[in-house]
Parts: structure tokens; C-alpha cells; sequence
């Protein structure tokens, strides 16, 4: 068998012809119109068989059968014959999107989870920048820091790790929402030598977010809030939780990202 013979056969067979189907569909294309007895002995298939090989062929509108005695079998042109499987698959495509978004998805939205996530709750202003610092230290391509609270301590503790992930190369993007009680404006400031730093201006004291966020490479997060408002300068007064799971991270980056594109540089 040539090459383009071995070709042709495979791509037949991969759409979902068999030998027998394969073989006398060919022999149509190459030789013409030809009646059972000829196919069957020209390709070798059992005369047994050869009706139902014809068949299959004719009810898929790769042939068509010529009326009179004996019948005379034809091959439908190739062209056709593709542009007939293509709308075929098409609709198939279009049948099996339409189960996956539609039927599907809204199953899958409505159903109850339980994931095993990785949680741990940190104490204290050190503990808390110290595990931040942790894993910015693990960053390999992006770490987003969100700060609605941010004292003077804070830039201290952040400074070396965020330094050394950005000159190994790791996005480093820091987001502000600047309020006047919560935000440290020069601690702001001093943390934009180490990285990109965005902010939105609060509208008012009355208007806080009483949480930061730090969320590396799409994995792990550290969400940090307030134990009280009234005392937003007190490294004691805050308590953080860090979280491994994916879904959550990406759903952070995503607001990250989303804020990130109002922010103002500076």
C-alpha cells in the first residue's frame, strides 16, 4: 500500500469507518461504480458481509446506489461527503457545548462542596509578617498585597522579602485603599521602591476595609483583619488566617486584578 494509501486509511479509520467500510468506499473513489459481487472481489471482503458494509455506507451518504440489475454502487464525491460530516460534528459540537454550559454547569454551580482546605489562624502583628514574608519568600511569578490598614511596622517586615522576590524576578504589586486613619501614607511610600504600588483614594474614615490580602502564584493567601477598628495601629490587635487552596487564591487574584486596573500608580 502506498503512502497516501496508508494515510487515507488512517484518517478513515479514525472517523469511524471500519475495514470493510474503508476499503470499499476507496475502491468507489479510486476504480468508480462498481456492484457488490465486483467490491467483494476486488477488496476482498466476504459476500456475506459486503451488503451490510454497503449499507452503512449508503445510510452515512458516503455512496449511493444506482436502481437496475444488478445494482451499480457509486461514491457520493469527496467534497460533499466532508462538508456533510463537518456540519455533522458542528451540530455535535454545538449539542455537546450547549449540555456542557447550560445542563451541566448549572449542576454543578448548585451542588454542595466539601473541600479539605488548609487552614491555619495566626496571632500577632510579628507572626502575622512573618508568615507573609514566608511565602512571598516562596513566590515564583506573582505576589499581590492588598492593604486597607498599613502602619510602620508593616513596611519594616515587608521590605527585605519583597526586595529579594522582585529580583528574582517575581511580579511584585501592591494595592492601597488610602484612608486617613487606616493607611500610613509615608509607610506607603517606602514600600514603592520594592514594588508596583497602586491606590484608591476612601471616600471617608467612615468607609474602611478592616482586612489586607497576600495571595502568591495562585496557591496561597493570608488574609489579615482588625480585631477592633478603633485600635488599627496596634500590631496586636489583628489576627490573620492563611489559606492553601487554589480556588480561593484565584478568586483574590481576580479581585486584585480588578482593582488593580482603577488603581492609581505612584
Amino acid at each position: 500500500m502506498s503512502r497516501i494509501d496508508e494515510n487515507l486509511h488512517r484518517i478513515l479509520k479514525d472517523h469511524g469507518l471500519t475495514e470493510y467500510e474503508i476499503k470499499t468506499y476507496l475502491k468507489l473513489v479510486f476504480d468508480g461504480p462498481a456492484t457488490p459481487f465486483e467490491i467483494s472481489e476486488s477488496v476482498q471482503i466476504p459476500y456475506a458481509r459486503v451488503y451490510g458494509t454497503l449499507e452503512g455506507l449508503e445510510k452515512r451518504r458516503w455512496i449511493r446506489a444506482r436502481p437496475g440489475r444488478p445494482v451499480v454502487y457509486e461514491a457520493n464525491p469527496p467534497r460533499s461527503v466532508a462538508e456533510l460530516e463537518l456540519e455533522q460534528k458542528q451540530s455535535e459540537m454545538v449539542a455537546f457545548t450547549n449540555l456542557m454550559k447550560q445542563d451541566l454547569q448549572a449542576i454543578y454551580e448548585r451542588r454542595e462542596v466539601v473541600k479539605n482546605i488548609s487552614l491555619w489562624v495566626i496571632h500577632g502583628g510579628d507572626k502575622i509578617a512573618e508568615k507573609i514574608g514566608e511565602i512571598v519568600s516562596t513566590a515564583k511569578t506573582r505576589a499581590y498585597l492588598q492593604f486597607a490598614t498599613l502602619i510602620p511596622k508593616d513596611v519594616e517586615d515587608l521590605r527585605a522579602p519583597l526586595k529579594a522576590a522582585r529580583e528574582r524576578g517575581v511580579s511584585v504589586k501592591i494595592l492601597s485603599f488610602v484612608n486617613p486613619r487606616f493607611v500610613d501614607q509615608k509607610s506607603l511610600s517606602l514600600l514603592s521602591d520594592e514594588a508596583e504600588v497602586g491606590v484608591i483614594q476612601e471616600p471617608g474614615e467612615e468607609s474602611p476595609k478592616p482586612y489586607n490580602v497576600c495571595a502568591v502564584d495562585g496557591r496561597d493567601t493570608v488574609l489579615t483583619y482588625l480585631w477592633n477598628l478603633e485600635t488599627p495601629n496596634e500590631p496586636g490587635s489583628r489576627i490573620a488566617f492563611r489559606l492553601s487552596d487554589e480556588e480561593f487564591a484565584g478568586v483574590m487574584d481576580r479581585y486584585f486584578e480588578y482593582y488593580w486596573l482603577k488603581a492609581r500608580r505612584i
